[in-house]
């Protein structure tokens, strides 16, 4: 617990939302940061609720493009068991397993020198990757430290913050091309 004035407050701001989390702001334009980049992004804002800074590891973006440069991972989701009642919904299954696999999945983006991204308790910050970073068969991930002292984005302990197509509303997710 940490002491105030008022008296004694939890770790977390917001009892409700998780104590760091990502938080779906738009699909819009934007402006690729590497060559063969679309110009269709995901915009999300990572909001921290808890009381003590995080940091993450970001890299510099270029002059003109909108909010930070998060270094994120693209992960391929794990295989589920999938049931079907009928040889033709079996067999739409296989034509979207053979349009996976056909698929190339991305990289996130890394980078060999980084700096630091600091977001303040209560606050959130903006930034994009390219829309094609989540997808049917793979999500994004960022990755997070408190700011305890130094070397925490060093050597963590670091906390994963997955985001997936399905956070995405509905009404605004990228259609499968598997489905027809």
């Amino acid at each position: 617990m940490f002491a105030q004035e008022n008296g004694p407050q939890t770790f977390v701001i917001d009892p409700l939302k998780p104590y760091v989390y990502l938080k779906f702001d738009h699909i819009g334009t934007r402006k690729p940061v590497r060559d063969g980049e679309g110009n269709s992004g995901l915009w999300l804002r990572i909001v921290n609720n808890c009381r003590i800074p995080i940091v993450l590891r970001s890299f510099s973006v270029p002059e003109g493009i909108s909010g930070v440069g998060l270094m994120d991972q693209v992960i391929e989701n794990e295989p589920t068991l999938q049931v079907y009642s009928t040889p033709e919904e079996g067999q739409a299954i296989q034509r979207h397993e053979k349009v996976r696999k056909s698929k190339h999945k991305p990289e996130g983006y890394v980078s060999e020198t980084s700096g630091v991204v600091r977001i303040q308790p209560g606050a959130d910050t903006l930034f994009s990757v390219p829309l094609n970073h989540v997808d049917d068969d793979w999500h994004m991930r960022i990755e997070f430290a408190l700011d305890l002292d130094k070397s925490s984005i060093s050597v963590g302990p670091f906390t994963y913050l997955s985001f997936y197509k399905w956070n995405i509303p509905k009404e605004l997710r990228p259609p499968d091309p598997a489905i027809k």
